[in-house]
């Protein structure tokens, strides 16, 4: 590539911008006080929170395609911004039908229920598209 008088000169004007110090930014690791706070600050979240799916519908009410735990779980990150993983979660088969359901959530231990509660759970309700 050839480069004119004209590109030069524009060339020589640009000046290319770096700081002179580079911050440096220290993260320090949680607690295990803030991790907690953190569980159940998102337990909360989970057990006030109803999870909502649309599908499409073939007949009877069943579902073209099935509700899966990764679907879920994405569902979780997206709609209530709480990252759960897929172990979290018990659902031994796919959702096939349209409805609410009450996905059983398996948190940890530390992690107080609210009162009058056996489980923690998930409440899911499948739409129609």
């Amino acid at each position: 590539m050839r480069i004119s008088s004209e590109n030069r000169e524009s060339l020589e004007l640009v000046q290319i911008y770096q700081p002179d110090e580079v911050e440096t930014v220290t993260v320090l690791p949680q607690t295990k006080e803030d991790k907690m706070k953190e569980y159940q600050m998102a337990a909360k979240r989970l057990d006030n929170a109803r999870l909502s799916l649309r599908r499409l519908i073939k007949v009877d009410n069943d579902l073209r395609s099935p509700v899966t735990k990764d679907e879920l779980v994405s569902e979780v990150v997206r709609q209530l911004c709480v990252d759960v993983q897929p172990e979290n979660l018990h659902l031994p088969s796919p959702l096939t039908t349209m409805g609410e359901y009450e996905v059983p959530l398996r948190l940890p231990r530390a992690i107080p229920l609210p009162v009058g509660k056996l489980n923690w759970t998930l409440k899911v309700k499948i739409r129609r598209k």
